[in-house]
């Protein structure tokens, strides 16, 4: 899936000075996938948890006021290329009248990884989802500081990155909300990779007013 040509279109209107209001009016949300995308493809498969449904994910989390942004990485992605890259297409974003509360970058996974570096370089104050991301390998190799709003989905039945954010809550950052929910459904990584109501509904209410 390619990068969403709206941007570039948007980023056209104010370069020849066309009414670009329609654009600026919406809710752009970047969905950053798990590592197993970047390794299986769009249709990637785990043998524990089984199909990742990129595409019913995404779908749900599109509605006619909102451009949903969802590029499939290439295999091995290093996390803090990928999140530079995608910090300057936020500021890209805002310099053509984007609002900040009005770009959401979600991330799952590894995406949670890359979205927790672009939260830390990216001084915007934007909103973020980060979908089992911590474990204790980040809090050590890490020096996040955290800018924007920061909502955190974690199961603590997930082996690979069920901990809680506790530490980043507690850190010092420069979040205005930094809030946290406990998914108690069990699947450990594999909640993550299905649109449950359980993280997808408070991610909607986050994108729509930084509530829950």
């Amino acid at each position: 899936m390619k990068l969403i040509s709206k941007i570039v279109v948007a980023i056209i209107c104010v370069l020849v000075g066309c009414d670009s209001k329609q654009e600026n009016d919406k809710k752009y949300i970047y969905y950053l996938h798990g590592r197993i995308i970047e390794m299986q493809g769009k249709n990637a498969i785990s043998e524990e948890f089984g199909p990742y449904e990129l595409d019913n994910i995404l779908e749900v989390l599109k509605d006619s006021n909102s451009i949903v942004i969802a590029e499939i990485r290439t295999e091995n992605v290093d996390y803090l290329q990928y999140a530079t890259k995608v910090s300057i297409e936020i500021d890209s974003l805002i310099k053509i009248g984007i609002t900040p509360k009005d770009i959401t970058i979600i991330g799952a996974s590894k995406g949670a990884i890359i979205a927790s570096h672009i939260s830390s370089i990216n001084t915007n104050p934007i909103n973020y989802v980060f979908l089992a991301g911590n474990n204790e390998y980040q809090e050590v190799h890490n020096d996040w500081k955290f800018h924007g709003q920061v909502l955190c989905f974690y199961d603590d039945s997930d082996s690979i990155a069920g901990k809680n954010y506790d530490y980043w809550k507690n850190k010092p950052n420069f979040t205005t909300k930094f809030e946290q929910i406990k998914i108690d459904k069990k699947l450990g990584h594999g909640f993550l990779y299905k649109p449950y109501k359980e993280w997808v509904e408070p991610t909607k209410k986050w994108i729509r007013n930084q509530e829950l």
